[in-house]
């Protein structure tokens, strides 16, 4: 049995590509999108940790569940993830950690599993720019015999334009070279821009554009735009699409989900469809804020 990370990358030139998995119930329901978004919370430890230099809490933490394909007896896995984002005047660091499992063969004893552990930190400038920086620690588990493993990082830059209107750029995944059958092979390295646009900031009734672009280093280009309904900071519906290239590590797929806010608790849940390798995946999470 292949663990999900195995589908998730269609090149044979990428190890460890479940780096890429978006863990987040928010910006999954938004197929991804929200890389110039300042309200992603703790799981900026997992990447474009910039967004974390505008976080409004001063702690933010939380728990995650993925069900990948549930209905698929072969590919399916389950994904835990947790951590926290704490501010400390201008300057935020979040840490994160994720265990995947997945099925084993029906005459193998061994089940497949990924481990994640990452740090975010970012330093906000004068409330206009923020700058962040990701290093993550990977490891798969193949086979009984066979395990990978290996180092990346991310730099990224998160600047408003105005107060409604923010930009990001940045580069992912920027790693050593990951052995594995007699061979070398590079992780899933991307570069990416973002635009995200506030309408009504103010009112009960929110609304956030996302536009995402990005060059996988493999040569594959995506393209991704979300959008997020706020009412009243307590109710939120998302939905976006993601069109990617065929080899891309990241499939095209649309996302849809909903979020609910109370005092300083938020349940979200997102559900991913309109993908042969990310069909009925469903996130969930429980997330507390200080």
């Amino acid at each position: 049995m292949c663990l999900m990370a195995s589908a998730l990358s269609s090149s044979a030139q990428n190890a460890l590509s479940f780096t890429r998995i978006d863990r987040n119930p928010g910006s999954s329901a938004m197929a991804g999108a929200g890389a110039a978004s300042v309200s992603s919370g703790w799981y900026s430890a997992f990447g474009q940790a910039a967004r974390l230099g505008f976080q409004q809490d001063k702690v933010d933490g939380g728990v995650g569940v993925q069900l990948w394909e549930p209905d698929n007896d072969v590919d399916k896995s389950t994904n835990l993830s947790a951590g926290a984002a704490v501010k400390l005047g201008r300057f935020s660091v979040a840490l994160g950690g994720a265990y995947q499992m997945g099925v084993s063969g029906p005459q193998d004893s061994f089940t497949p599993s990924d481990r994640l552990l990452s740090l975010g930190a970012a330093y906000n400038i004068a409330d206009a720019v923020s700058v962040g920086l990701n290093a993550r620690y990977a490891a798969q588990g193949l086979t009984s015999e066979v395990s990978v493993d290996g180092y990346s990082f991310d730099l990224t830059v998160v600047g408003r334009i105005t107060p409604a209107l923010s930009a990001a750029v940045g580069v992912g995944n920027i790693g050593n070279k990951v052995s594995g059958s007699n061979a070398y092979f590079g992780q899933p390295a991307y570069a990416c821009a973002g635009l995200a646009w506030v309408l009504a900031p103010a009112s009960v009734h929110r609304c956030e554009l996302l536009l995402d672009g990005e060059y996988n280093f493999d040569g594959t280009l995506a393209l991704t735009v979300g959008a997020e309904y706020a009412y009243n900071k307590t109710f939120y519906a998302r939905a976006g699409y993601r069109i990617a290239g065929e080899k891309a590590p990241i499939p095209s797929h649309l996302g849809v989900g909903l979020g609910l806010r109370y005092s300083f608790l938020r349940l979200e849940a997102s559900y991913l469809t309109a993908s042969p390798i990310l069909g009925n995946t469903v996130n969930l999470g429980v997330a507390f804020t200080l």
